[in-house]
């Protein structure tokens, strides 16, 4: 049994690093931490940084990096990470690895690994123009899996939100692919970079997840 794994799952808008997230949280016992959940929570907060934050997601654009290191470095001092943590969402930027790896040595913690989940563009789209989210519980739900489809009551409630709008969907897509694959060419020169497949089901992308991460976790 590892003692303490820290992992990063890089990936674009809709490649399904938050399904991935819950599985590798349930296996090893770390923390999800979701900068996307954090910069809505944020938004939700009505705080001056979260009417800023708001502007910058409406218009599917990257929300600047300090503040996103802030909210990080915030999350990740909870003290609820005994075990480690996987990280969804950051560093999205290039300037963002410099500042996680200064926020990862000054807590004496070490990466063990950055997980990329490679989905075509046009699944990426299917998939969240058809993402709806319930208000109520905020689970999300995938409308384009039969078996995902909830009650007729939940259903009736579900909503989508503004940054899965088809054309904002484009536009977060671009600037991903202008802005964070750097980040995945740099994780790849380091040696960091474990590379997956994302397309199929979640049980079959997740088993190619923890068969990368084996010499991983073995070591560990």
């Amino acid at each position: 049994m590892i003692a303490v794994l820290h992992l990063i799952l890089i990936g674009a808008p809709g490649s399904g690093k938050g399904t991935q997230a819950k599985r590798l949280v349930s296996k090893f016992d770390i923390v999800h931490i979701s900068t996307g959940d954090m910069l809505r929570e944020a938004v939700h907060s009505g705080s001056d940084l979260g009417e800023l934050i708001s502007t910058y997601l409406r218009a599917g654009r990257l929300v600047p990096d300090n503040h996103v290191t802030a909210l990080v470095e915030e999350r990740v001092d909870r003290g609820d990470v005994p075990n480690g943590f996987v990280i969804d969402g950051y560093p999205r930027t290039i300037n963002q690895i410099q500042a996680f790896a200064d926020l990862m040595k000054a807590r004496s913690r070490r990466l063990a690994a950055v997980v990329c989940i490679d989905v075509p563009d046009v699944s990426v789209i299917s998939r969240m123009a058809n993402r709806r989210i319930d208000p109520e519980t905020g689970r999300i739900y995938n409308l384009n899996l039969k078996a995902d489809w909830p009650s007729l009551d939940i259903m009736e409630r579900l909503v989508q939100r503004d940054d899965d709008r088809p054309d904002v969907i484009k536009q977060r897509l671009d600037t991903y692919r202008a802005e964070t694959e750097p980040v995945i060419e740099a994780y790849r020169g380091t040696g960091e970079l474990i590379e997956v497949n994302g397309s199929g089901t979640p049980d079959e992308v997740f088993e190619r997840v923890t068969h990368g991460l084996a010499t991983v976790t073995e070591s560990s």
